[in-house]
């Protein structure tokens, strides 16, 4: 009698058991090699039809730019190399479910798994600042009254060059690319570069 009634316990434990996470992965081949092995057993590895999280590995800074910008249907968990706040805050205003580095281990990468499947928002420590509270800025004007000189500017921040780049490649001064990319993100209506590239990667601006 005492063993099935421990049968039936353990019957129940099982039943209790919560259905594993189906989880689309995206990245080039060795990321999803990599992400498939620390996901094993926790996750049941799905295409992206039939997912209800996608794990994306964004490879280059550009690679992420480019998966932010059509915002995210699907709770997403992104994988960057620099996890900084001003990306963090883009992804999480396209929609993404969490914000973590690329090196983040297995253990790290289940932890932030089941929460993006409990409904939570995850971001790397780096960038907790992305969740702090943004100022309201004016409302964004038509992006059409960008000058010639702020679309230039527009197109090399898209490519990622610093401030000191562009104004080595457009032979102007610093406090100058200062200045028109302070004028990009006031008339996108965007708080940050990032966010301005974005914004412009929706509009078909400027392309990656």
């Amino acid at each position: 009698m005492a063993a099935r009634s421990s049968t039936s316990r353990s019957r129940r434990k099982e039943r209790a058991l919560p259905e594993r996470a189906r989880v689309a992965i995206e990245g080039d081949e060795a990321a999803r090699a990599r992400l498939v092995a620390a996901l094993a057993g926790h996750a049941e590895i799905v295409p992206r039809s039939r997912a209800e999280i996608v794990v994306h590995d964004a490879g280059s800074a550009r690679d992420a730019l480019a998966a932010i910008a059509p915002g995210f249907s699907i709770p997403t968990l992104l994988l960057v190399d620099d996890p900084h706040a001003e990306l963090a805050h883009a992804a999480l205003a396209a929609g993404a479910a969490a914000v973590l580095a690329r090196q983040s281990d297995a253990r790290e990468l289940r932890v932030a798994l089941d929460a993006v499947a409990a409904g939570l928002v995850v971001i790397d420590a780096n960038a907790r600042d992305a969740l702090a509270p943004r100022p309201l800025g004016p409302a964004p004007a038509d992006a059409d009254v960008l000058t010639e000189r702020e679309h230039e500017i527009l197109t090399l921040l898209a490519a990622g060059l610093s401030n000191r780049r562009i104004a080595e490649r457009m032979a102007i001064s610093e406090n100058t690319v200062k200045a028109h990319v302070a004028a990009v993100l006031g008339k996108l209506g965007a708080a940050t570069r990032t966010e301005a590239v974005t914004i412009a990667l929706r509009r078909g601006l400027v392309f990656l």
